[in-house]
């Protein structure tokens, strides 16, 4: 897709000199992802003067849709004051998000001046980013509508009214139904209040049986929670059960696409990302892609040392070589078939970490199958690949131990991300590359193990 900050540059820049306030007529209708765009292509100059140009509400939607790094690029770029206002207009959630990517010293400098203009929104920056960025603390907005269990429909109504147009909610979904001290005690949704009788209380009307998730939960328990109750957005409490604040169906999407990156990033043997594709450096690069494969690499080794071990066996029969790579695979891809299976399995809650002897049976019995459906094929392969002397024997060896690594490589795959689950580590660290590097190697071992045993025991 051509990038338009490439197409409209020159005429942009010639706007700004000659003509801004026409340009800012031309920025208002614009949508902001568009803006985001072709902000996050021009250099920091042209980007600080598109920014001002625009105000601070328009401003402050295109800087939240911006990547993190571009975030931090024209926010330092802007004075402390114009920092501040620019977050003065966004979503509480976001704004946290802006603080956290900035340095501490320049953090302090914006908040100061936020202080100045706008205490509230300041204080309660500094009491969201105590919480770590992938909790539902960390993902929640302020930004939620509570009223007394006393409260009248229609004094609800007109409540929702005011504070609509006074402030400018996220979301007007659910009004949260809050005793005294802000402990969570029911909701209503904006359907039950305008269809219910004006003269209910909402005590009446609400629905006491509230799903909910503590600050301290990991965003992954939010996304899971607000996928299996299919709602649009879910509240957020504190140990009492006191209301803190509410997560949103869109902020959800945000967390299930940065885990699936994450994990397919780690079953690639990758140490995961923390910027995107093009704003890694060089260097990150070479650390978080090479660390694994120097690990993997000295697993590796191991292979030279079986085929060592094993040269007398090599140097009778020659032919056993051409079927390294064959066997080798077969084990590597079913042990990666299986790991990618068990691994969703337990993402979508379908598998337990208690159910691995369950998980075991099945995978064993599903690599006996596919490793008799392989081995034959290996068996007829082998069968041809050498004189009529020793056909049979080495059918018969590169059948057998291609059921035998297949086997092995449908039970590693299975049992790893369980192993890992179950010692409180990610599932993703058994990677694919992790999981054909140890079936290279014990393959390897069982191919010689079978092939001596079955050319010079057997016949």
């Amino acid at each position: 897709m051509l990038q338009l900050a490439n197409l409209i540059g020159p005429d942009l820049r010639a706007a700004l000199d000659d003509d801004p306030e026409g340009l800012r007529e031309v920025l208002v209708d614009m949508h902001p992802e568009e803006l985001a765009e072709i902000i996050e292509d021009l250099g920091d100059m042209e980007s600080v003067e598109l920014i001002r140009l625009m105000g601070p509400d328009l401003a402050a939607d295109v800087l939240q849709r911006l990547p993190p790094d571009r975030q931090v690029d024209v926010m330092e770029s802007l004075e402390a004051d114009e920092a501040a206002e620019l977050l003065s207009e966004m979503d509480p959630d976001d704004r946290v998000d802006v603080v956290q990517e900035l340095t501490d010293d320049h953090a302090e400098l914006v908040l100061a001046a936020l202080q100045r203009a706008e205490p509230e929104a300041a204080e309660e920056i500094r009491e969201l980013v105590h919480y770590p960025p992938e909790s539902a603390g960390g993902l929640m907005t302020t930004d939620v509508i509570s009223l007394p269990p006393e409260t009248k429909v229609w004094q609800a109504i007109e409540r929702v009214r005011e504070i609509a147009h006074a402030e400018d909610p996220e979301t007007i979904y659910y009004i949260y139904v809050c005793a005294y001290g802000g402990k969570l005690m029911g909701v209503v949704s904006l359907r039950e209040m305008i269809l219910g009788d004006p003269g209910q209380t909402l005590a009446e009307l609400m629905n006491p049986k509230v799903v909910r998730v503590e600050a301290t939960d990991d965003q992954e328990v939010v996304a899971d929670t607000i996928a299996r109750y299919d709602l649009p957005a879910i509240p957020v409490v504190d140990e009492h059960e006191r209301l803190l604040g509410l997560v949103t169906v869109d902020d959800v999407v945000d967390v299930v696409i940065e885990e699936a990156t994450e994990d397919a990033q780690k079953m690639g043997g990758v140490v995961p990302l923390e910027d995107s594709y093009f704003a890694t450096s060089f260097l990150e690069f070479v650390w978080k892609r090479g660390a694994v494969l120097v690990v993997l690499f000295m697993g590796q080794l191991l292979t030279a040392t079986v085929m060592e071990a094993n040269s007398a066996l090599l140097a009778q029969t020659m032919t056993l070589v051409i079927f390294v790579p064959l066997i080798l695979s077969s084990g590597g891809n079913t042990g990666s078939q299986s790991a990618a299976l068990v691994i969703r399995a337990m993402a979508v809650g379908e598998i337990e970490p208690s159910e691995w002897y369950k998980v075991l049976v099945h995978e064993v019995a599903m690599g006996l199958c596919l490793g008799l459906i392989l081995g034959s094929m290996g068996f007829v392969r082998g069968y041809i690949a050498h004189g009529e002397e020793e056909a049979l024997h080495l059918g018969v060896a590169v059948g057998l131990s291609t059921l035998c690594v297949v086997s092995l490589g449908a039970t590693l795959g299975s049992v790893l991300p369980l192993a890992t689950r179950r010692i409180g580590l990610d599932p993703a660290v058994s990677s694919n590359p992790l999981i054909a590097s140890l079936s290279d190697v014990l393959g390897l071992t069982i191919y010689f193990a079978v092939a001596g045993f079955v050319l010079h025991v057997v016949f």
